[in-house]
């Protein structure tokens, strides 16, 4: 799947979310992805095709990245399009749940666009458990940005577990939040 606008090229297999098309609210993260040059270790929870960690390691050329997803498929995907966009970078990659087996306090910067469903089942558990897991693997002064539709309300869950809770960007749809580890 070319997407010439970002200057990328993405495979998916079989199975991974999104695969014949770039999603709206991964488009919309990706027209906001913040720049950075400090050197940080960025996560990318919940990676899928790896879209949003192969975006930030052109945003912020200085990073280690770690890319995870439940998905053996996903996380292959995500390994692919990371060589094939940045060949000259290495990343980690890990099938995980959540951020299980991922250390405490490791990481400035957690990406995540989670499900608000899995398979027929709708809520927010699966993306509970990755804020949860999300603050644990953060350092202090950590980052947290998550992707969401504006109905599922996440700000209110994300501001009871960090204490706060900042709007990066929104539209009518999509609302990109920030979280900051203290």
């Amino acid at each position: 799947m070319p997407l010439p606008e970002h200057r990328l090229d993405i495979v998916n297999h079989a199975s991974v979310f999104a695969r014949d098309k770039l999603d709206i609210g991964t488009r919309f993260f990706l027209e906001n992805m913040p720049a950075s040059d400090e050197p940080k270790h960025i996560i990318d929870l919940g990676c899928g095709n790896g879209l949003l960690g192969i975006a930030a390691a052109g945003t912020h050329p200085n990073a280690t990245f770690t890319m995870v997803d439940e998905s053996f498929m996903a996380v292959a995907s995500a390994e692919q399009n990371f060589a094939q966009n940045h060949p000259d970078r290495t990343t980690n990659f890990q099938v995980t749940d959540c951020l299980t087996g991922i250390a405490d306090n490791c990481a400035d910067l957690i990406l995540n666009n989670p499900p608000f469903h899995q398979q027929n089942t709708i809520g927010d558990f699966i993306a509970v458990q990755m804020f949860k897991d999300a603050k644990r693997t953060l350092k202090t002064g950590g980052e947290l940005l998550v992707i969401g539709n504006r109905h599922l309300g996440y700000h209110v869950k994300l501001k009871r577990l960090f204490g706060n809770c900042t709007t990066l960007a929104s539209n009518k749809k999509f609302v990109i939040l920030r979280c900051i580890k203290r």
